[in-house]
């Protein structure tokens, strides 16, 4: 033969061999649906039977956890590399009740180990124990709950209401799909054929800032512990990028006796509130602090606005729409028959900006940080899918108009000035000095005035910086406060580095 030829032969035995002789997605179905149970019920039995469900006799399951939880939402940047909170969990979970009991402490960046959270959740329910005393705690504490495939496959085999999709091919393998619909919506559960083994919980989650998001949990490096199978890797998805990483670590059977308290009361039935009080969109209060500025106070998050002729402006809109509504209205009976809304956004926090799509739906301009711009036009071209808000419903005319700030910028003829911050924990964030009443909105950088903090020294070097000479100040999660405070904090942090305290 020739080199050619052989070449030829070459290509075909080598390369395009295996791929003919692949069998193809739509084959590896056919052939699992013959061998699929169709029956749901002996799915899930099959997989409590691999996990060895039935080894744990009376027994409560014991283990330890290390988990990262990745801070996406709140982190310097809204985009990686984000911190993450490191949690220690001990756990354990009864397989004959469903109930689950995590013990987690959480370290922060210069904070923690905090002391100990306790939160017990069964199928539907989740509670935080303090005191002995239990209270009902948002759905959102259920995530916890997800990242352990034992809760996961004992509440659908206790629940009974799965039912049997087409296979799906995931991580290189098809797998067995399951159904079932909950109140906060539909989840599938994917299984191995071949072993049995759960290997993902799926769902569409709502979001207060992203409209929905796709999460997954995968449960990956199944090993053989304490005498039961547990995944050594969990992990939680959002939209296909991790947001918790969870490494089991020691695992025992334990008795009931040798467990804490796992009694749960039988009312409520279900968690009440989807969201944590943080960001519940409570009545704001309304609080005059000038001739023409008020504060608008929720348990969550305070906000300002002040008027100037005919223009207002709200400085940052947190929470939601359902919160920017609220202050649209206080805002009308505050400074009825004004022309133009200005919205500052001073900090990137989702929280911070989760009514930014209301604003803009209302044609209302948007001031930021620079750097900002990007982020914000994410938020507002995100496409809320399974419940459109205001903004998607006005898609076709909705755009954002952005002013981009990075040094000293004056408003409404320097009634109003914007200031980077400008720290090394505080880039990418603005302050605003409302100059007739004095008073220095510090966004989200100073929460707390009971020590320095380095926080609250950036905006105080801003300040300095900037020639500012506030009476007040004001954020987000601080009251009115008088500026006097904030300096005796940097007097306080210099007798201390002077002394040679930490």
């Amino acid at each position: 033969m020739t080199g050619a030829v052989l070449r030829w032969w070459f290509f075909v035995l080598v390369v395009l061999a295996p791929v003919i002789a692949m069998p193809s997605l739509a084959q590896q179905s056919r052939g699992l649906a013959d061998l699929t149970p169709r029956d749901p019920t002996a799915v899930l039995a099959r997989a409590q039977e691999v996990m060895r469900f039935h080894d744990t006799g009376k027994s409560v399951i014991h283990y330890r956890a290390v988990a990262a939880a990745e801070q996406n939402y709140q982190s310097d940047r809204t985009y990686p590399p984000f911190f993450s909170a490191m949690e220690v969990k001990e756990a354990w979970f009864d397989p004959h009740t469903g109930v689950e009991r995590i013990s987690t402490q959480t370290t922060f960046p210069g904070g923690g180990p905090s002391p100990a959270q306790i939160v017990l959740t069964d199928a539907t329910r989740a509670f935080g124990s303090a005191n002995e005393q239990l209270k009902i705690l948002p759905a959102t504490s259920m995530n916890s709950r997800w990242l352990n495939p034992w809760t996961v496959v004992c509440d659908w085999a206790s629940a009974g209401d799965a039912r049997i999709l087409r296979p799906e091919l995931y991580r290189d393998y098809v797998r067995i799909v399951l159904e079932r619909t909950t109140p906060t919506g539909k989840q599938r559960l994917f299984l191995d054929p071949k072993s049995g083994f759960p290997v993902k919980l799926d769902l569409e989650e709502k979001h207060y800032l992203w409209g929905q998001r796709h999460i997954e949990y995968v449960y990956t490096n199944w090993t053989l512990a304490g005498g039961v199978m547990v995944p050594g890797s969990s992990f939680r998805l959002a939209d296909g990028k991790i947001e918790t990483s969870e490494t089991t670590g020691d695992v025992e059977l334990v008795t009931q006796s040798a467990a804490p308290s796992m009694s749960l009361p039988d009312q409520p039935k279900e968690a009440s509130d989807l969201l944590p009080r943080f960001l519940q969109p409570i009545d704001p209060q309304t609080t005059q602090i000038g001739t023409n500025t008020y504060l608008l106070t929720n348990p969550g998050y305070t906000e300002a606005v002040t008027r100037v002729g005919d223009e207002v402006f709200l400085f940052d809109s947190t929470q939601g729409e359902e919160r920017a509504q609220k202050d649209a209205q206080a805002i009308a009976r505050l400074f009825p028959g004004y022309k133009k809304l200005t919205l500052v956004v001073t900090d990137l926090a989702w929280p911070h900006v989760a009514g930014v799509r209301y604003w803009v739906a209302n044609g209302a301009i948007v001031i930021s940080h620079r750097a900002a711009r990007e982020f914000l036009q994410s938020v507002v071209d995100r496409r809320w899918t399974l419940a459109p808000d205001l903004l998607e419903q006005r898609r076709t005319t909705a755009r954002l108009r952005f002013v981009g700030v990075d040094a000293a910028y004056k408003l409404a003829g320097g009634v109003i000035s914007l200031h980077p911050i400008d720290g090394i924990g505080s880039e990418v964030a603005l302050m605003a000095y409302l100059g007739p009443d004095r008073v220095l909105w510090a966004s989200d950088y100073i929460q707390s005035v009971d020590q320095p903090t380095s926080y609250a020294s950036e905006v105080w070097q801003s300040a300095r910086r900037d020639g500012l000479h506030p009476e007040r100040t004001v954020a987000e999660h601080l009251p009115l406060t008088p500026w006097t405070k904030i300096e005796e904090l940097q007097k306080d942090d210099e007798h201390g580095k002077g002394s040679g305290q930490e």
